[in-house]
């Protein structure tokens, strides 16, 4: 690992070591109630306890089931959309006003019409997922593909390409940092919107259940292991897909060093 490598990790476990030491301190001073301010050694020691006994693994199972099936569903149905609207007028003349109608609209506040026609079970914690996921998605597709200079499709038509070909080997590549980035936010708020549909419809398993439950109880070392949960594996799912987008955009690297 080079040594500004290791200079940036170092700058970014700053602000955590910083925050965990806060708490320490007001935790052990007792400036607030136990049952309000946990100490972190009991977090831990709770942590411990849950992954033990299997709950947190389950709960983490359910969340990231409903995370993948939403997203999945969500970023295929904002990219054809997003496509269609990118690559005909017609569409986004007469799909579009109400794509951007529609997104105003807070994603909780979908929640009872979601409960309404998909009911309480898995499908309306999906669908909420999918909902979320797929505007980032569509926004960015069509924005890429409009993005595209017309000197590289003037050029490809003077070398006869067919629209199958022009599509593959122009449009696409030239739009795909954009859809990548849609797809990054879309994973992320994907992650964000399973607390919200674990909670708001009634959920059988999945960290934001886990921690509502334990809010009713007052058991806030248990709301604090899925607080930290849901921020490591947030982290966790955003690198993975810096980490896809890097890979799949390496070739244009390649290109300019050349």
């Amino acid at each position: 690992m080079a040594q500004g490598d290791k200079l940036k990790g170092l700058k970014g476990a700053v602000v955590p070591l910083l925050m965990i030491s806060i708490w320490w301190g007001l935790a052990h001073a007792k400036f607030f109630p136990d049952y309000l301010c946990p100490m972190p050694e009991k977090v831990i020691g709770t942590a411990i306890r849950l992954y033990a006994s299997g709950e947190l693994v389950f709960n983490v199972k359910m969340s990231l089931f409903r995370v993948i099936s939403g997203f999945a569903i969500g970023a295929g149905i904002g990219f054809i959309l997003g496509a269609g609207m990118g690559f005909f007028r017609i569409i986004e003349k007469t799909v579009g006003p109400f794509f951007h109608a529609f997104r105003q609209v807070p994603l909780l506040g979908w929640v009872p019409l979601i409960v309404l026609w998909a009911g309480i079970g898995e499908a309306g914690k999906i669908v909420l997922i999918a909902l979320g996921a797929s505007y980032p998605v569509a926004m960015n597709t069509f924005q890429g593909i409009r993005s595209v200079k017309k000197e590289f499709i003037e050029v490809a038509r003077v070398f006869e390409f067919s629209n199958r070909r022009l599509l593959a080997a122009v449009i696409l590549p030239s739009a795909l940092p954009e859809i990548l980035t849609g797809l990054r936010l879309a994973l992320s708020k994907s992650w964000m919107m399973v607390v919200g549909a674990e909670i708001f419809i009634a959920a059988n398993g999945g960290i934001g259940d886990m921690m509502w439950d334990a809010r009713d109880r007052f058991h806030m070392d248990i709301v604090m292991v899925g607080f930290i949960l849901i921020g490591c594996i947030g982290f966790l799912l955003n690198q993975g897909i810096l980490w896809v987008e890097e890979y799949s955009l390496g070739w244009r690297k390649t290109f300019e060093k050349g």
